[in-house]
């Protein structure tokens, strides 16, 4: 499958920085072309933590059809590239 591309990432919360609003996008783009992650098609980001990471709920199309999504931390490093991520589980959570 490929990446989600950054404009069909949906936003739950307006990001003024341009730096940090390419980064977070740029981060779920890389996170979801690894094998884990390849078979969501859609993401909403949540939020950008204070920490070196970004809350992204992902979804496959039937979940999204359910208003379901799976919460996924993606880390980045002091320069900003992807450093992995941490799928929550396999627990649904709403999508809002």
């Amino acid at each position: 499958m490929s990446p989600i591309p950054r404009n069909l990432v949906k936003f739950t919360q307006r990001i003024h920085n341009p730096a940090l609003r390419n980064l977070t996008l740029t981060l779920i783009e890389e996170a979801t072309r690894k094998p884990d992650l390849a078979h969501f098609t859609i993401a909403t980001l949540k939020n950008t933590d204070p920490g070196p990471h970004s809350t992204v709920l992902l979804a496959t199309e039937e979940q999204f059809q359910n208003n379901k999504g799976q919460t996924v931390h993606i880390y980045h490093d002091d320069q900003g590239h992807y450093d992995g991520h941490t799928l929550s589980g396999k627990r649904e959570q709403i999508l809002r």
